[in-house]
């Protein structure tokens, strides 16, 4: 399939990226010495909820995951936890080769200062959001003995292996997203992550990322109606 370059008005409001790793110091130190990695271009930290629960509720709600912290620059937002790091886009999408190299450079940052001694998950998830309900849009039929449901709310979720890949994929309509509760809408969340990574830790993340962004790109576009994209306004990169 011909994918599009870029399409507008872009439906992507969130996009991040996450390394989850056994660390090589005890839990209360990994956020000062990510942080001293991250400034200046990072600041103004802030604690997030799980900060304050004790390690004992934390593993036992299967929180151990979890940030901690959270850390802004002018265009990304960095979250740090005792075993997690992830990098997302603060604002508007600029794109993927910009916003992987914001990642890359990132968390390579952080490894380098050795607190990563293994790494258990690498994740990208990309949540598109718009305002209207998607699922006539896509290729994708939701009926009962083959009339069409109309619900006010409606939500799908499975989950698809790929390669080495897990995908979850999640969509839904009569939603609203965290940072934007007062608009409902439709949302298309796709989460592709892998636990086997053995190689070089700047060779497995590259690696992870062109293709782990190539199948989510695939399977979004792979689900909407050729009429509805369209109205997308898609750019090809052969297109002058």
């Amino acid at each position: 399939m011909r994918l599009p370059y870029k399409i507008s008005p872009c439906p992507i409001k969130e996009a991040v990226a996450e390394i989850r790793f056994h660390a090589t110091v005890p839990d209360q130190a990994v956020f000062g010495i990510a942080y001293q990695a991250l400034a200046p271009e990072f600041q103004n930290p802030e604690a997030l909820p799980t900060s304050i629960f004790p390690a004992e509720m934390r593993n036992g709600q299967n929180l151990s995951f979890q940030a901690h912290y959270r850390l802004t620059s002018v265009k990304h937002t960095a979250l740090i936890g005792p075993k997690v790091i992830a990098v997302g886009l603060r604002g508007e999408y600029p794109g993927w080769p910009a916003l992987s190299a914001e990642i890359r450079t990132t968390i390579l940052k952080i490894q380098a200062t050795g607190i990563i001694q293994e790494t258990c998950r690498f994740g990208l998830r990309y949540i598109n959001f718009v305002e209207y309900d998607i699922f006539p849009k896509l290729v994708l039929d939701l009926t009962k003995s083959g009339t069409p449901l109309d619900g006010k709310e409606t939500f799908i979720k499975t989950v698809l292996t790929q390669e080495q890949f897990s995908i979850q994929l999640q969509i839904g309509q009569g939603m609203a997203l965290v940072t934007k509760p007062n608009e409902i809408g439709s949302v298309f969340d796709i989460d592709v992550s892998t636990t086997k990574a053995s190689g070089c830790f700047a060779d497995d993340l590259d690696a992870f990322l062109d293709r782990a962004h190539s199948i989510e790109k695939q399977m979004f576009f792979e689900f909407l109606r050729p009429e509805y994209l369209q109205t997308l306004n898609p750019v090809y990169k052969d297109e002058n």
